[in-house]
């Protein structure tokens, strides 16, 4: 059947394998006989080997296990290789009269009596003694049949010398598996008229023939008894082909034989398609959604069984181990550590606890078994916290951990903490965590630092890990974390007897046996070694000698062994297979599949060179390495090849370190290491799958020829869905490593389809872990750019309920956009992509047209999260760069500092309220916390562990006022905490009370500080009186009343240690500086004095009043003003710090900004950074780092105050008024100048820079431009409107106010820009532009007319027709018509209207309210046509609304920093894009618009909205918000309610909530 074999080869399993990828599954196809001359094939192990190939495939398989050619051949009857020895003796009794057939078998078959029972084993026979297995097969099934005549044999033992391969392999894969046939077929070819021709024709090859041509009776008539058991057991899985008989019948060129191949392809195809399809459906019946999962948890249970197989001493150690599980299970204790060096037997050990660990316990357990490192999800240990969470939750019948959680490394952390306690507060059934080896845990967010690990265990909670001493730091590390030392077993060496029984019991456990002169001989080689592995080596060796074997010495180190089982293997099969196979398995980043390596190696010229060496490959154009020779080299590698779960599938791996490193020192040094990646690069980028042909000079053709080598596609995407891991896992290390680093730049890290299907399939910290793994290759400061990018982007993707592909290749786009020139052949390169992949996009999107988002390379080096709830407070330990945040669920989590690289130390949980201060000492090795449950908790910062509690349980009354200061004095040993009723001191060591001094709850203290260096406790207190205690005893000293400041509240307050004074400001604004000598009004500032900050030296002092921060230098008198203006945000400032150096101050506000401003330039603004659309509460400053937090984010961010601007291409404009407007397309900006707002800055936005300062001589309130009649409109604060030719500057016009002291509200143009209507409180003006030489003439007010008070307008329009349309701050809204001096009032929607506009034709209006109602109005009816709601879990309310040019879209921009398109025709939502500031304006251009943000940047984008809309389309499938269509049509309404679950409802926190419901509501 080798035409049928090739027509299947050449274009049916190509079919079927892609069939295969695009369901998530590979194709393996086994057929150990292709690619091999007759007799390799008929060699006497190959049935052997066919049948364990056949076993494995029917446990393995997720479709077809078995596909049988049958044709008219009953093939060739293999030898069996072993006899059992009261066999053979009853074959030879059958012999006596044949000598000669007696002298044969004794010649081939040679006795083992290391076996149990003996057997004899047939010799190899060589091609040089053909004759001799064709003469031993006769006297063989001779005797058989004798045999069995007399009763000595069973009738199936004499078939085993009559039967060919082909019945064999049929019998296990169809015939002998009963009703479970799922995956068998059988296609049997019936040559018509055969028979006529079989007697005449001697040389026809379809048929079996004997030596001397006659044809083959006895094998026809076992084919014919073959296929009639098929026939009658398996009808069902017959697939017959009737071929005509032709001379010429196996003739290529033979067009009915041409057409039977391609009939049976296209069968093959249908039916194993058909059977895939069956397994996916019978997968999906049984749910089996913890597919990858049970996967996981097998693979370790299965390793733990084999371990536990053959288990030898120990008893002692196993009986401690499990006296000390007992022992605690019932209070806190300690994790329990087993120690040892590589190969002593942990893992062993651990898989025995774990057999034996409920014998322990007496009673039922969870046993939660993890071998780290044995897998991909085990060696990672954000993915591994995933698995053990998930198998705890669903064993004790918890809710699963929340997907959101578990994404981000320290929320993993907090959860699988969280969950102990709680499995413990249950008290049920003992949970039993073992982690072998550690170690093996790879390096990403720190995790062999055991930041993870808790620190102690609850009761009814066991953690027991394994680990290596002689591993980097783990000791070190190790013992820092489990400071206990009776935790810590120590796996020694087994005895000499100990080992001599491990050997014993393996070679038991394979039923074999030593004579006593081997063994003599083993025992030599092991002289007292107690050494597990080197003893599993060393039975490895000895398995292998028949008791005729002749052994060599065994190595006397584990290393030596291991090198002897190379050359043992390079003698068997070569050394060049040996090393090249060896070499891919261990330079693969997680190993490869079988079917993998199978492919490399047809792809690997010197092992096809060394292959065909001596024969050539039986097909002409396709070329491919013999499964045959993988099978026989995986069988002698035998346990020292495992397969570990990755991606998915199941991957080869080395099974021992030491073997990988002697594979790395013989296989892998110089060039060879190169070459094995470069043929995987090859490999997983496809270069030569889909027919593409590889030449190869065959040694016998002695002339280059181009080989199909039938190898994998390797697509990035299988389907829709399924994307190929395996590539994504795998070619960014192998270009890296093979020096391929063009290839790597273009292909992956700076490839935009990569990227995405990268970040889509694996997470943005997978993609981000290759750009690390590739980075010590290659130095390209454009590939830091767009990793920084892509970090960028981790907030978005977090925000969206599941990855969206779109919003990942805007927010690239819109970031890296600006550097396209700069790089135009990789960044220019990845933007063009992007572009090209959203102009595809079948579904509505917004295209950035620019880069609008905080570039990469800029100050934001991170944006970190892992917190339930908002951040309550930051606190440096300079010293090592740890920074310590406390949040309000009492949990603090300890961060180290790296450059864009920070990880979680630890995450410290005890406190049970809001953490409210936090304090460093000791060196920054100690903290302590204060928190609103009452306790001051001491953590050690380097183990993570809590040191002590201090219940501060004086007044149980919950009404009692929580801490809000701590003083840590290291040099005397004492903390201090204070609230506003008590003042406490306490032993830093010992925590044991000092004093207790309690206030007058009548006039509660409202600041309190410590003065170390005095020994003096100061608090002030509501009425203003000054205490000071002796801080050493708690002793009253003395108590002063501040006369001067009767009528004031202290606000704020700041102690200077140094000089030993305090500085104190009020809510009328004074600023008081009080000494022991006294008190001294130092400043009184406009507003109260909310914030006070003082520098590290003491030499600067900031006070923050209002919106206000006022810079003050210390001198010998106190402080003075250090500069003549204060520093001024648009909303109240909320933190400032001062730098390290005295030379930056850093001010955050209640509207989400920071301002970076030098103290060095005199307060010149150099920066302004978006904190995270959160007020900023807190800044926290170390050297140049800066992090800003918010009590209502559950983030913070990171910034470098010393970023380099290489980067930075152009300066965001910087208005914070919310009122800029643009010109000339978007190329110059207009804003109030901050600081100064009777000035209007002029931007170029092109150039990022300012173009012009326009004076407005009053404080501007709103800006327009009317850009047909080139003039800017400057509404003030007085009333009056200045109007400037935008070609000309200084000729400036001027619209008086109506009334004296009426400042403008809003100002609006008609679409032609003929009118100008301009708001007031209560009155409004209409005007007429004219156009005229030089400027346009401004007429008017044309009409007047007055509003009720006291509502004032909110916002206006104007039509042409002289139309007003105004919005209320009470919510009203009115169509005016002065013509008619008429007011028609539009149905009243909620809240105050923030802004209106009207279409281009005049049909429409839209308004918009801050209860995020958006109106459309028919301006001809008067009424409401769509009342359209979005409310997301973020923020609520409309910034800012317009219609596109052409009236069919509504762009709007929200308060949650997102920009909305709606359709006018149906009210329906288009799109939703998040651009990460809010859109103060949005301007509609002929295919977008232009917007202006909060950020200064401005937002360029294109609406690109395909015909007709996908019925599947929806705006919000990856969105956590709610959308709501109301159309007044009629009095119907249809709900239409989209993917809603109990847990996901919008008023939840977005932070616990995966995704909400969509609704769209419309009357019909």
């Amino acid at each position: 059947m080798d035409a049928e074999r090739e027509a299947l080869l050449g274009a049916a399993y190509p079919e079927v394998q892609t069939f295969c990828q695009k369901h998530g599954l590979m194709l393996e196809v086994v057929d150990l006989r292709w690619g091999l001359r007759t007799w390799e094939a008929m060699d006497h192990t190959t049935i052997d080997l066919c049948l364990e190939e056949l076993a494995m495939c029917q446990k393995l398989s997720a479709g077809p296990t078995f596909i049988a050619l049958v044709g008219d051949q009953y093939g060739h009857c293999p030898i069996p290789r072993l006899i059992e020895e009261k066999e053979f003796q009853a074959l030879c009794a059958q012999l006596t009269k044949n000598p000669n057939s007696l002298t044969l078998l004794a010649q081939w078959f040679w006795k083992d009596e290391n076996a149990v029972p003996p057997v004899y084993i047939l010799q190899p026979i060589t091609t040089h003694l053909p004759q001799y297995e064709n003469s031993l097969a006769t006297a063989l099934r001779s005797a058989a049949r004798d045999a069995e005549r007399q009763g000595l044999i069973s009738r199936e033992q004499k078939l085993r010398y009559h039967k060919s391969a082909i019945e064999w392999e049929i019998e296990h894969g169809l015939l002998n598996i009963g009703d479970s046939d799922l995956g068998a077929t059988v296609f049997l070819r019936e040559i018509r008229d055969l028979n006529k021709h079989i007697l005449d024709e001697c040389n026809l090859p379809m048929v079996d023939r004997q030596e001397d041509g006659c044809l083959d009776m006895e094998a026809q008539n076992f084919l014919t008894s073959l296929k009639v058991r098929i026939t009658d057991n398996h009808p069902k899985l017959l697939k017959v082909h009737f071929v005509q008989w032709s001379q010429d019948l196996v003739n290529p060129k033979n067009r009915a034989h041409a057409k039977y191949l391609k009939e049976l392809g296209e069968q093959f195809i249908a039916t194993v398609n058909h059977q895939i399809l069956e397994r996916l459906r019978h997968q999906k019946e049984s749910k089996q959604i913890f597919v990858p999962f049970f996967q996981e948890l097998h693979h370790h249970m299965a390793q733990a069984m084999d371990k536990c197989q053959v288990f030898c001493g120990r008893e002692e150690l196993l009986s401690r181990i499990g006296k000390a599980i007992t022992a605690n299970d019932g209070t806190n204790h300690s994790p329990l550590v087993v120690l040892g060096p590589p190969g002593i037997g942990k893992t062993a050990l651990m898989c025995k606890i774990s057999e034996c660990i409920q014998d322990f316990l007496g009673q039922k357990i969870v046993l939660v078994l993890r071998l780290l490192g044995t897998s991909q999800s085990s060696s990672n240990i954000c993915t591994l916290l995933n698995s053990i969470c998930l198998q705890v939750c669903l064993a004790y019948g918890l809710p699963l951990p929340p997907a959101q959680v578990m994404a981000v490394y320290s929320g993993a952390v907090q959860f699988f903490q969280d969950l102990l306690f709680m499995v413990s507060s249950r008290n049920v059934e003992s949970l039993i965590l073992i982690l072998d080896a550690v170690g093996e845990l790879n390096s990403t967010y720190g995790a062999r630092d055991l930041t993870w690990m808790p620190k102690k265990c609850p009761p009814k909670v066991h953690l027991i890990l394994s680990a290596c001493p002689a591993e980097s730091g783990t000791l070190k590390i190790m013992k820092k974390v489990v400071t206990n030392p009776k935790a810590y077993f120590e796996l020694k060496p087994l005895s000499g007897d100990q080992g001599q029984k491990m050997i014993e019991l393996l070679l038991a456990s394979v039923r074999r046996k030593l004579s006593p002169a081997q063994r003599d001989l083993l025992w030599a080689s092991l002289p007292e070694c107690g050494h597990p592995l080197r003893l599993k080596l060393a039975f490895d060796e000895a398995q292998r000698w028949a008791s005729y074997t002749l052994p060599i010495s065994l190595a006397t180190t584990t290393q030596q062994a291991m090198h002897q089982l190379c050359a043992r293997l390079e003698e068997l099969h070569g050394q060049i297979l040996v090393a090249h196979v060896l070499g891919y398995i261990v330079t693969a980043r997680y190993g490869l599949s079988e079917a993998e390596l199978k492919d490399v190696l047809s792809l690997d010229d010197e092992v096809l060179m060394e292959v065909y060496q001596e024969w050539t490959p039986p097909s002409k154009d396709v070329l491919r390495f013999p499964p045959l020779l993988w099978v026989r080299l995986r069988r002698d590698l035998g346990d020292f090849l495992v397969k570990r779960p990755a991606d998915g599938f199941m991957l080869l791996g080395l099974a021992h370190r030491q073997l990988t490193e002697v594979v790395k020192e013989r296989y892998l040094s110089g060039q060879e290491k190169i070459k094995r990646h470069h043929l995987l690069s090859e490999f997983f980028t496809g270069a030569w799958s889909q027919g593409i042909k590889k030449p190869m000079t065959l040694p016998l053709l002695g002339k280059p020829l181009n080989f199909d080598r039938k190898v994998a596609p390797q697509p990035l995407w299988f389907s829709d869905t399924i994307a190929n891991l395996r590539k994504l896992s795998e070619l960014p290390s192998h270009l890296a490593n093979s020096g391929c680093i063009e290839e790597l730049k273009k292909d992956v890290l700076g490839n935009m389809n990569w990227i995405s299907c990268r970040v889509i399939s694996s997470g943005i910290t997978s993609m981000l872990e290759d750009f690390a793994l590739c980075a010590e290759h290659i130095d390209c400061s454009e590939l830091s750019l767009i990793r920084d990018a892509i970090q960028l982007s981790r907030p978005s993707m977090d925000r969206a309920a599941g990855m969206n592909k779109s919003i990942f290749y805007t927010e690239i786009l819109a970031r890296l956009h600006s550097f396209s020139s700069l790089s135009p052949s990789l960044i220019g390169e990845l933007c063009h992509q992007c572009v090209k992949w959203l102009n595809a996009y079948p579904q509505p999107v917004l295209i950035p047209l620019c880069g609008f988002l905080l570039p990469p390379g800029g100050p934001l080096q991170e944006t970190l999260t892992g917190y339930h709830k908002g951040i309550t407070a930051l606190e440096w330990s300079s010293i090592n760069r740890l920074l310590i945040v406390g949040s309000q669920n009492g949990v603090l989590v300890v961060w180290v500092m790296k450059e864009k690289e920070s990880q979680v130390v630890h995450v410290l949980t005890g406190h049970t309220g809001e953490v409210r201060c936090v304090k460093t000492f000791g060196e920054g090795i100690y903290a302590i916390s204060a928190s609103k449950d009452r306790t001051l908790r001491t953590w050690n910062l380097v183990s993570g562990k809590e040191k002590y509690v201090i219940q501060n349980g004086i007044s149980a009354d919950p009404r009692e006022p929580h801490f809000c200061c701590l003083h840590v004095d290291e040099k005397n040993k004492v903390v201090y905490s204070s609230s506003s009723s008590k003042v406490n001191a306490w032993n830093l060591e010992t925590a044991e009370a000092i004093f207790h001094i309690m206030g007058d709850a009548q006039d509660p203290w409202v600041w309190a500080t410590v003065f170390s260096s005095s020994s003096g406790i100061v608090t002030l207190s509501k009425e203003g009186f000054v205490s000071t205690w002796d801080a050493r005893t708690g002793k009253s000293r003395s108590k002063n009343h501040l006369s001067s400041m009767k009528e004031e509240a202290l606000t704020s307050g700041a102690s200077l240690q140094k000089q030993g004074r305090i500085i104190v400001g009020f809510s009328s604004g004074s600023l008081l500086l009080i000494s022991p000598q006294g008190s001294s009004l130092m400043e009184k500032v406009p507003t109260a004095v909310q914030l006070l900050v003082v520098s590290e030296d003491e030499s600067l002092l900031a006070a923050g009043f209002g919106k206000h921060v006022r810079v003050f230098l210390a001198d010998s008198k106190g402080f003075h003003r250090f500069m003549a203006i204060d520093l001024e945000h648009e909303n109240t400032v909320e933190a400032a710090v001062i730098g390290h150096d005295n030379n930056v101050i850093v001010t955050g506000s209640l509207d989400a900004f920071i301002q970076v401003w030098s103290l060095s330039e005199q307060g010149t603004l150099l920066d302004i950074f978006d904190g995270m659309g959160t007020p900023v509460n807190m800044l926290a400053c170390c050297g140049n780092t800066l992090i800003s937090a918010s009590r209502d984010s559950a983030s913070f961010r990171v910034w470098d105050l010393a970023y380099t601007r290489k980067h930075k291409l152009s300066s965001p404009f910087l208005d914070r008024t919310g009122c800029a407007t643009v010109s000339h397309n978007g190329n110059y900006v207009y804003f109030p100048k901050i600081g100064d707002k009777n000035k209007i800055m002029v931007w170029d936005s092109v150039e990022g820079e300012d173009h012009d300062i326009l004076d407005a001589s009053n404080e501007v309130r709103c800006l327009e431009v009317a850009e047909q009649m080139k003039l800017l409109f400057a509404g003030l604060i007085s009333g009056t409107v200045l109007v400037f030719p935008l070609n000309s500057r200084q000729d400036v016009m001027c619209i008086p106010p109506p009334e004296a002291k009426k400042s403008v509200r809003c100002m609006a143009l008609s679409r032609g820009e003929e009118r100008l209507v301009i708001a007031y409180d209560n009155i409004v003006l209409v005007m007429d532009i004219r156009p005229e030489d030089p400027y346009p003439v401004i007429d008017g007010p044309t009409y007047t007319f007055y509003t009720q008070l006291p509502a004032t307008i909110s916002s206006i329009g104007v039509l042409t027709n002289y139309r007003v349309v105004y919005g209320m701050t009470n919510g009203d809204l009115f169509l005016y018509e002065c013509a008619k001096s008429k007011v028609s009032p539009l149905e009243v929607p909620q809240g105050k209207v923030t802004c209106l506009d009207i279409s281009h034709k005049e049909q429409w209006a839209v308004s918009s309210s801050q209860e995020s109602l958006l109106y459309l109005w028919d301006l001809e009816l008067c009424k409401w046509k769509h009342m359209l709601t979005y409310e997301s879990a973020f923020c609520r309310g409309i910034q800012c609304v317009c219609f596109s040019k052409d009236d069919k879209y509504v762009y709007s921009g929200l308060k949650d920093q997102s920009i909305l398109v709606w359709n006018v025709s149906d009210g329906s939502l288009l799109a939703v894009q998040f651009v990460c500031a809010t859109v103060n304006k949005i301007i509609s251009t002929a295919d977008g618009f232009i917007a202006t943000t909060r950020h200064g940047y401005l937002i360029r984008e294109r609406f690109h909205c395909p015909q007709p809309l996908s019925a599947c389309h929806d705006p919000l499938k990856n969105i956590k918000a709610t959308c709501t269509v109301k159309t007044k049509k009629q009095e119907i309404l249809v709900a239409i309610r989209k993917q809603e679950s109990n847990s996901e409802r919008v008023g939840e926190k977005h932070n616990t909530t995966n995704k909400l419901s969509q609704w769209i509501v419309m009357k019909l």
